[in-house]
């Protein structure tokens, strides 16, 4: 498995702007950038990761401008996100940095939380584990009374310990994942259904991680994720390859196949 892959077996929750708690009225420019915000999601969710830049990039210039320090939190973390995407590491780090050592700005404990884990994650890609971990840590240590990445952070220990190859701690975490984002979001829900499908294999337990990778393989179907669908199918085959079911793995290789065919296009 790449790092870019193991990088993309978890996917922070896209945060929008309209899920802070905002005041009553809200100012015609601040509007503009919620509407911008919102936008760049779905275009995110579509896999078109240069339009979502270039949106939250003009509502981050809108909150920078009427001060709207939520909001730039909240874009500068997305920003970061869609360059963690498409693959620039050194720009989504200089995003995230303007949060993390920001001496003006007072941020959320949250927000720097959740800055915390996608650092850990840039970590992880670079296959620097004992830094993952420690970005992990502070994560924990910023998230708070009232914060929601509990969940988030859950998924991130289990990948931090598949990519460790640490079976028993993979094991550990993925069980916790999957109960802590049972009910909450159904992308984080998926994430942890096939780092536990991952678990269970590093343990060799391949019959059991069947039930999971299917799970996961079928809410993301549900969602329209094309690249989580392809690592879904990419597992399964491997698993189904372990069980010397030949045959059936095979077809789970060419389905996932097709499916990055037209990741390409």
């Amino acid at each position: 498995m790449t790092k870019r892959t193991s990088l993309l077996l978890l996917v922070i929750l896209l945060l929008s702007a309209c899920g802070q708690q905002a005041p009553v009225v809200r100012s015609p420019r601040q509007e503009q950038a919620i509407d911008l915000n919102q936008r760049a999601q779905r275009a995110f969710m579509r896999g078109e990761y240069q339009t979502a830049a270039g949106l939250y990039g003009n509502a981050l210039q809108i909150d920078v401008a009427i001060e709207n320090i939520d909001g730039v939190a909240i874009n500068l973390l997305n920003l970061a996100k869609v360059n963690i995407a498409l693959n620039k590491p050194d720009i989504a780090q200089r995003y995230l940095d303007q949060i993390l050592r920001d001496k003006a700005l007072q941020y959320q404990g949250q927000h720097m939380a959740a800055a915390s884990v996608q650092y850990s994650l840039l970590r992880l890609r670079a296959g620097d584990i004992p830094a993952a971990a420690s970005w992990a840590d502070k994560a924990v240590d910023l998230c708070t009374s009232g914060c929601e990445l509990n969940p988030v952070i859950a998924n991130l220990r289990a990948n931090i310990a598949i990519q460790s190859g640490d079976s028993e701690q993979a094991l550990y975490w993925s069980v916790r994942a999957v109960s802590a984002n049972r009910g909450e979001s159904k992308i984080e829900y998926a994430n942890a259904l096939r780092l536990q499908g991952q678990a269970k294999m590093l343990k060799q337990d391949f019959e059991a991680a069947l039930p999971s990778l299917d799970e996961a393989l079928s809410i993301d179907k549900t969602l329209g994720l094309p690249e989580k669908i392809r690592q879904d199918l990419h597992l399964l085959a491997q698993v189904n390859e372990k069980l010397g079911r030949t045959e059936l793995a095979g077809q789970y290789r060419d389905r996932a196949a097709r499916v990055a065919s037209m990741l390409l296009k």
